[in-house]
């Protein structure tokens, strides 16, 4: 079964928010998987677009957490051939999107694709000698199970051990890893919520891994109508301006940015080869300039 995409243009995003308002909705029952503890600030992020989506086209719903939790590859089943879930949030890959109802428009502008890296404090001095990607396959980083990001740093030539998540952070303040990478918005949270398990850890201060890659809205196979409102309602936020002001203020993505520096670090630039065509062709203004 092909994936379906939603990636709205403007006149059939408003055609669609257009029959939102003009007839009644029965409200959606949208349920996402419940997550690991840690990553509050990610998920209230996540909401909160959904919701700036669902009210630029007047879609009434309701929300909840799964029981279970759920990393991403049950998750995606649950999509595939479940009712536990009808909503998660994860990144872009063209094997993922298969089978299911897909919004072609990023959560976060690509800022997941802006990889920082957490670090020991005190191996700093190592990643200050690194001025190119050859200088980086010296080091080993650390990524998930399953996660498209292994695939895509090792395919770019970096040497890459695997893990769980959790486990990560661990390995990196032992020194078993040389760097965890991360999207700029998760790094920062994630450092304030583990200051007191691992203490050693911060964010490499000069350097920019970069990949074209975010967060997609996935809806379960048998839930068009959900995701031809939310595709819809997305599109409308960008719009109407209220997905853009909720970018530029929430304290999830400014806090991130504003320690940062993106400007003042050096860029390493790869290839992300595991993008579906649709991926390669959301419109430049879902993107950070």
């Amino acid at each position: 079964m092909h994936r379906r995409r939603f990636l709205f243009t403007a006149l059939g995003a408003a055609g669609v928010a257009t029959g939102a308002r003009s007839a009644p909705i029965e409200p959606f029952d949208i349920v996402y998987p419940r997550v690991l503890a840690g990553n509050d600030a990610r998920v209230s992020f996540a909401l909160a677009v959904l919701d700036a989506a669902m009210k630029s086209v007047n879609a009434p719903y309701t929300i909840r957490q799964s029981e279970a939790i759920m990393e991403r590859g049950r998750a995606l089943a649950e999509l595939a051939g479940g009712e536990a879930i009808n909503l998660h949030w994860t990144s872009m890959e063209a094997r993922a999107e298969r089978g299911l109802n897909v919004i072609h428009i990023p959560l976060h502008r690509g800022l997941i694709g802006y990889r920082v890296f957490l670090i020991r404090k005190d191996r700093q001095r190592d990643f200050d000698r690194v001025r190119s990607l050859d200088d980086l396959k010296s080091l080993t980083a650390g990524q998930g199970l399953g996660w498209v990001d292994t695939g895509i740093l090792r395919d770019a030539g970096l040497a890459v051990q695997t893990s769980t998540f959790d486990t990560l952070f661990g390995m990196t303040q032992s020194g078993r890893i040389d760097y965890f990478p991360r999207g700029v918005v998760e790094a920062f949270a994630e450092l304030d919520a583990r200051r007191a398990s691992e203490p050693d850890l911060a964010v490499e201060n000069r350097l920019l891994l970069k990949y074209r890659s975010d967060f997609l809205f996935y809806v379960g196979r048998s839930h068009t109508r959900l995701a031809e409102v939310l595709a819809a309602g997305f599109a409308a936020a960008y719009r109407n301006g209220s997905y853009m002001n909720l970018f530029n203020t929430h304290p999830y993505i400014q806090n991130a940015l504003a320690r940062a520096n993106l400007a003042g670090r050096t860029l390493i630039q790869i290839d992300n080869p595991y993008l579906s065509e649709a991926d390669r062709q959301i419109p430049d203004q879902y993107w950070m300039s």
